[in-house]
């Protein structure tokens, strides 16, 4: 008995050894990194002056390199729940009372809420009519000129556009066809970017059939991958878009800079992105390539840097490498070290460090102000570009300003002793009123330039202050 035990330990000690050495590895491997993208190249624009991967790196019309420092404009074209004013409910316990109250007296959980039951519920209750109003009046205000001169004015030169299948098309899931109106928003939201010298990313977050299952998918269902309807419309829909900017909106192509084609493209029950996603993946890839051979095609591989295959394996020319990073248990022992330690030592172990530009798309560092500022200039070193994740959230009570530039604060305090049914609550979609949704959508200005709005800057908003401490210390370095 005394022997096995002492066999387990020998064992339990020589596994952690390896750990710790792998991610020694990587972290010696990441610091000693040396990114070889010249700053400026010789180059043949195309009629359309997009910008181009050419090796590790992306270059502009000009052959000057692109890096991309970035955020992400969520939530405006695809709901995600926390980040909304809306609500279907509040969590609650088995005894009936709210799942998780602060000391403020604000009601901080609530249900998920898919984009797609959203649409339903909207559409049980009003005329289509009334929908397009609440949906106009949300867009409009959820993005004017003055978040397009705020994003501008920190120095961020690109956002990451999460859109969804249903803002482009319409009808059953098995019989997709496009909208009449399917480029309207897009299109204002492009010209607004243009207008302040900006580069779109534009990400598909939601697929017809749902890719993974996670609430920010639009659908609980996880079906796409397997129907060949589903793939053959997400194909159908991407040429679209590329011909759009190539034959309608010529004028706005080289705004945009890259395709993305499926958000964090995993099942939720799997470890993450591969072969099945690859080949679907390159269909799309290949539906663009039909009609455009300009722009940039960014493919996504979750959750980790070996997620990917050569770019050869299918022929993929102009693409951008792209990742999502997020250390949810930073503060249950997992360290940064530790975590992107595996990433790096994952990408040198298996020879993933391929000769393609990179980028992390979606990440976060959360309240730690010290490892947004080690990790951004660590993604510069080794010349990955970086998009955040957001730009804009509302704030019941426990997120903090690291989520967002723009803060909206709900300010739903109660007093500990109101009834539950007396609870100030988020915007509830199941039982407001037209009127109240419409007075709550047509409030999502920012304040800027002038602007009043609901979405404000925090003195104490560790996102915005990040960014700027970064892009100052960039222009001292001039």
């Amino acid at each position: 008995m005394k022997k096995a035990l002492i066999a387990i330990l020998i064992a339990l000690g020589v596994i952690i050894l390896i750990i710790a050495g792998v991610l020694t590895y990587g972290n010696i491997y990441a610091s000693n990194y040396t990114y070889e993208a010249p700053e400026v190249i010789e180059i043949e624009p195309n009629e359309y002056n997009t910008v181009t991967a050419v090796g590790k790196g992306l270059y502009d019309e000009n052959g000057k390199r692109f890096d991309i420092k970035g955020i992400n404009y969520g939530n405006l074209f695809i709901s995600e729940g926390w980040m909304t004013v809306n609500s279907v409910g509040a969590l609650y316990k088995r005894n009936g009372s709210f799942k998780k109250v602060n000391e403020q007296g604000i009601v901080e959980e609530y249900k998920e809420i898919f984009q797609e039951e959203m649409d339903a519920i909207l559409a049980e209750r009003f005329t289509p009519g009334e929908i397009k109003a609440l949906n106009d009046a949300y867009f409009y205000s959820y993005c004017t000129d003055a978040d397009f001169q705020l994003i501008s004015d920190i120095g961020l030169n690109t956002i990451r556009l999460p859109v969804y299948y249903r803002n482009f098309m319409e009808g059953p899931d098995d019989a997709l066809t496009m909208r009449d109106d399917a480029f309207e928003k897009l299109d204002h939201f492009l010209d607004l970017a243009k207008n302040h010298g900006l580069k779109v990313i534009i990400d598909m977050h939601g697929v017809v059939g749902g890719q993974s299952g996670f609430e920010h998918s639009g659908t609980r269902r996880i079906e796409f991958w397997d129907n060949e309807t589903y793939i053959e419309s997400m194909c159908t829909l991407w040429k679209n878009i590329a011909l759009h900017y190539i034959e309608d909106r010529p004028d706005l192509a080289s705004t945009i800079l890259a395709y993305d084609l499926v958000n964090e493209p995993t099942n939720r029950h799997e470890i993450g992105t591969g072969p099945k996603q690859w080949a679907v993946l390159d269909r799309m890839y290949q539906a663009i390539r039909e009609v455009d051979s300009n722009h940039v095609i960014s493919i996504e591989g979750v959750w980790y840097t070996c997620s990917l295959p050569s770019p050869e394996k299918y022929g993929w020319e102009n693409v951008l490498y792209q990742y999502h990073f997020y250390n949810w248990n930073h503060d249950k022992g997992i360290s940064n070290s530790m975590f992107y330690g595996l990433q790096f030592a994952l990408m040198s172990i298996f020879d993933t460090d391929f000769d393609v530009p990179k980028f992390v798309g979606e990440f976060s560092f959360f309240g730690n102000e010290g490892a947004w500022e080690e990790y951004l200039g660590k993604f510069d070193s080794l010349g990955w570009g970086w998009t955040v994740w957001s730009y804009k959230i509302v704030s019941v009570g426990y997120w903090d300003n690291s989520w967002g530039i723009v803060v909206n604060k709900l300010n739903l305090q109660n007093d500990l002793n109101t009834p539950i049914e007396d609870y100030r609550l988020k915007l509830d979609l199941r039982s407001a009123t037209y009127d109240e949704i419409m007075a709550a959508w047509s409030n999502e200005h920012t304040e800027y330039a002038g602007q009043e709005g609901s979405y404000k800057i925090y003195d104490n908003g560790l996102l915005y202050n990040v960014l700027t401490k970064y892009f100052d210390k960039q222009k001292s370095a001039e």
